[in-house]
């Protein structure tokens, strides 16, 4: 191929094209160390990376992206190859360093990474007072409040499982409000393992790793969600493990959340059984009768006023996410405000939920569904939905996009922000709470987002 005489100068240009769809932390982050190395004789881009994390999170998030610019650029269909290439950069051994013991008289908050600072903002509707108790969840819950009333003394550490949606990310800010409004001299620290892997990332780029150690290591209470996150991560495994440890050893409360039970989550047994030391509680999916009790507390705190059938009605058709039947009484409060309309009753209700309950499809819906069906229905590109314009025509196809993520399936909000060109999770909760308070004030963008829903659950 005429193309393999040059293949500097075509990287160079998918890289141009790649740059201009990412923000610049994650462009520095996981483009800036690639090289390439040859175009095999079976069609093959062969990329270098500095290390197995690199290679793996690119071929995970960013192989679909590589590929259409490599076409673009060369006008044929060549496949993307990513191996390590160990000239690319040392930070290897970076990854995989041993821990360092950490005296808690000699931590100071010089030179504070950002990323890596006490969580402070929790969410306000995730307390224990607003945490509606079943048979489903009060084993969970119940461990959870004595961690937060003995931080480092119960249950450590507490290791929170269940599926999607039925209140692990609740429990854990729960503890975390507990914490600071009752111990305000105790550090809270409350990440994802994705922050908490891009965290470490960012400090080996700042060259700052001993920030970010000292920061997470002089916690008193961790608290990390979507732990399983970590699986085939093995750098960042070892990098957490070195922080539980340490942590562990100074009697500091470590609380975890998954999808799954230790036992289940793809890591070696050694970090299997850690998970399992302290407590580990499961939560399964609510109930008729905590589902409506959901449902009614979520009303009131809403300022939605419906009939008790109503409540009835949405409880038994509703899937035990509670996500999604948040999302369900925020489409009916919506509807109300538009009609102006005091009380919601049945057959509104039935016409108001009919697309977000269809008959049930055996396939979860993606993102990228989302992303498809929302760039045909305002007619922009996929590079400019998830990319940096910032012109209305763009940004609000793209809040739409980002709220139905949110409504619509299972993932974190930094899962969600990673596939809209890796951006930060507040975005994905601005661009939440924007179309939330749009859909009660405006009937087109009402109807846009149930006409895209429709369309959406049809095509998954």
């Amino acid at each position: 191929m005429a193309i393999a005489t040059d293949i500097a100068t075509v990287w160079s240009q998918v890289l141009d094209i790649v740059r201009a769809e990412l923000n610049t932390p994650s462009f520095k982050t996981w483009f800036e160390h690639t090289a390439p190395l040859e175009i095999t004789d079976d069609g093959a881009f062969v990329i270098g990376v500095q290390n197995d994390f690199a290679r793996a999170w690119l071929e995970d998030r960013y192989s679909q992206r590589l590929s259409a610019a490599l076409e673009q650029v060369t006008g044929v269909g060549l496949r993307i190859q990513i191996v390590v290439d160990r000239d690319a950069s040392s930070a290897e051994d970076l990854l995989l360093e041993p821990a360092v013991t950490v005296n808690p008289s000699d931590v100071t908050d010089t030179g504070s990474l950002k990323e890596a600072a006490p969580f402070k903002e929790f969410d306000p509707k995730y307390t224990f007072d607003l945490f509606v108790v079943g048979e489903s969840n009060s084993f969970a819950r119940n461990a959870a409040l004595a961690v937060a009333e003995q931080p480092g003394m119960k249950y450590n550490p507490l290791f929170i499982w269940g599926g999607p949606g039925l209140g692990k990310t609740h429990l854990l800010q729960a503890i975390g409000h507990y914490v600071t409004e009752n111990f305000p001299h105790k550090k809270v620290i409350f990440v994802t393992s994705e922050q908490f892997t891009d965290d470490f990332v960012n400090s080996l780029r700042a060259k700052r790793v001993d920030n970010f150690k000292q920061k997470y290591r002089s916690a008193d209470v961790l608290l990390i969600d979507d732990i399983q996150f970590l699986e085939s991560k093995e750098g960042i495994q070892e990098q957490f493990f070195n922080t539980f440890n340490e942590l562990q050893r100074r009697g500091k409360a470590i609380v975890l959340a998954s999808d799954r039970p230790p036992k289940d989550i793809n890591m070696e047994e050694r970090y299997q059984s850690r998970f399992a030391m302290g407590l580990p509680a499961d939560i399964q999916p609510p109930n008729f009768e905590t589902r409506l009790a959901i449902l009614r507390q979520f009303a009131e705190s809403q300022g939605i006023t419906v009939q008790q059938d109503v409540l009835t009605y949405v409880a038994e058709i509703a899937s035990p996410n509670i996500r999604e039947m948040e999302g369900a009484m925020i489409r009916i409060g919506a509807y109300m405000d538009l009609s102006n309309r005091p009380v919601a009753d049945l057959p509104m209700v039935r016409d108001v939920v009919k697309d977000i309950f269809p008959e049930r499809s055996t396939r979860p819906i993606s993102v990228a569904t989302i992303q498809r069906e929302a760039e045909r229905f305002f007619g922009v590109t996929h590079s400019d939905l998830v990319g940096s314009k910032r012109s209305q025509s763009i940004v609000y196809p793209r809040q739409v996009a980002m709220y139905l993520s949110r409504e619509l399936t299972d993932l974190s909000l930094p899962k969600i922000g990673a596939e809209f060109g890796g951006r930060d999770h507040t975005t994905v909760m601005h661009a939440q709470a924007k179309i939330q308070k749009l859909m009660g004030a405006q009937r087109e963008v009402y109807n846009q987002i149930q006409q895209l829903t429709n369309v959406i659950k049809q095509k998954s």
